[in-house]
């Protein structure tokens, strides 16, 4: 066993009194670990886990991981069509929630492990090996794949997220982000795991009104957001009790909205982040409090151990942003990768168009074409239409960003047949996660048809 993952698994009678939710009472851990152990699945085997933010879901991350299994997060609105895919593609053994029965996934058997039901869907050749873990991409690559860290990884990243963002023992900690993302899980979990703070669970979904009454209530000192929820609190004029340090991930902010956030008075340390899945997932960060005002345009510097730079610029200097750190996983997985995004001196692709001044501040300029970021969450167009032309209806489609950040996929009919959109949405939204699926589809006419 890992240093890292002793820490987290030895440590857990530590973490029971340090991790809390709003809900019922946790189950004991002991009862957790032991029933994945009478799963009785091999060592690095894969379990989905399908379940809303709280202490009883990380705390079953955290047994499955001790019983030599590989977790793998997924959102609990999840549908179990695409679930069965996915076990497929990730091979995957078993599948555990609060919403989980053996009926829906053709299994002989269920159990209870806790409040969450447990079943074995299939008992396939371990894909992994103990202590990894899963984490699904979340759109840059396509729905059906992931990637393969380690805990030591992941708390690799976690660490230098604590050390660049002053996160210690004296800190109380707020999770609003869904912990099955890289975001929510590595960096504000795992690193409350590590720092020794407390850590207090909520959410999703976001709403101001209770953000602010837990932050005041709970004494709150640390949190992170996504752009779109920082957005949320400046369009409402949001009033929060006083934060030590707020940390923004996941999306581009424009200069005047660092702007407008600093000028909150509830606000004491800013800083603005950029990842990705594949590097663990942070790389660099602005603290935007201590930062002069040309810089708020900007993700800040790399973190101190992580390397970048801008592959092939053109003449003003975008290109692709390559980044080397040790917590890069160690490779991804499912059935839409062809190779690996990784060069031959070991820096990651990371499928971002960035600029880097001379003082190395990087600037985000744009995604490549199959990538879109639509409500803050990244959707791979790629495998949305893949989704669609499996309809019998349809000949070819297109998926486009709308107006007001929405999904819209154009499709055409074979033999220009009048389409039931409504039905067609229903058979995608079957097969694709919920924010994957169109806002709207519409149907184009053949000579409106452009490749």
């Amino acid at each position: 066993m890992s240093e890292a993952a002793s820490m987290i698994i030895d440590g857990v009678g530590d973490l029971t009194r340090r991790i809390s939710d709003f809900g019922n009472s946790t189950p004991k851990y002991e009862l957790l670990f032991q029933g994945y152990a009478d799963l009785k699945l091999q060592p690095g085997s894969a379990v989905v886990i399908l379940a809303p933010n709280s202490a009883e879901f990380l705390f079953h991350w955290i047994a499955i991981l001790a019983n030599g299994l590989v977790p793998c997060a997924i959102a609990p609105s999840t549908k179990s069509a695409f679930i069965q895919r996915l076990c497929d593609s990730l091979s995957i053994s078993a599948v555990v929630g609060p919403q989980v029965d053996a009926a829906r996934y053709q299994a002989k058997d269920s159990s209870r492990i806790g409040t969450f039901g447990a079943v074995v869907v299939q008992r396939v050749p371990p894909a992994y090996e103990a202590f990894d873990v899963l984490i699904l991409t979340t759109g840059t690559s396509g729905s059906q794949t992931a990637c393969v860290h380690s805990v030591d990884t992941l708390a690799c990243n976690a660490g230098m997220t604590n050390r660049t963002l002053n996160i210690g023992a004296a800190d109380r900690q707020l999770v609003v982000l869904p912990m099955y993302h890289s975001y929510g899980l590595i960096t504000q979990s795992i690193g409350a795991m590590i720092s020794g703070c407390e850590l207090k669970i909520d959410g999703p979904p976001f709403n101001a009104k209770r953000y602010a009454e837990i932050i005041r209530d709970e004494r709150i000192t640390v949190s992170g957001i996504t752009p779109t929820i920082a957005r949320d609190l400046l369009e409402k004029d949001a009033v929060l009790p006083p934060l030590r340090s707020l940390s923004i991930g996941g999306d581009r902010m424009t200069r005047d909205e660092v702007g407008a956030l600093l000028s909150k008075s509830f606000i004491n340390e800013l800083y603005v982040t950029y990842g990705l899945t594949e590097a663990g997932p942070r790389v660099s960060v602005l603290p935007a409090h201590k930062s002069l005002p040309e810089t708020h345009d900007s993700v800040g510097l790399a973190f101190s151990g992580v390397e970048t730079r801008i592959d092939a610029p053109n003449a003003d200097g975008v290109g692709q942003l390559l980044v080397k750190t040790p917590s890069m996983c160690r490779r991804k997985v499912g059935g839409n990768i062809s190779r690996q995004p990784v060069t031959d001196d070991g820096f990651l692709e990371t499928g971002d168009l960035f600029t880097q001044d001379a003082n190395g501040y990087l600037r985000y300029v744009a995604r490549k074409s199959d990538v879109l970021i639509i409500k803050g969450e990244k959707i791979n167009v790629r495998s949305v239409d893949q989704v669609a032309r499996q309809h019998p209806d349809i000949e070819f489609s297109r998926t486009v960003e709308g107006e007001a950040s929405s999904l819209v996929t154009l499709v055409w009919a074979r033999d220009n047949k009048a389409l039931d959109l409504d039905e067609i949405r229903k058979f995608m939204k079957a097969s694709l996660r919920l924010h994957e699926v169109p806002d709207q589809l519409i149907q184009k006419q053949p000579d409106d048809f452009h490749k």
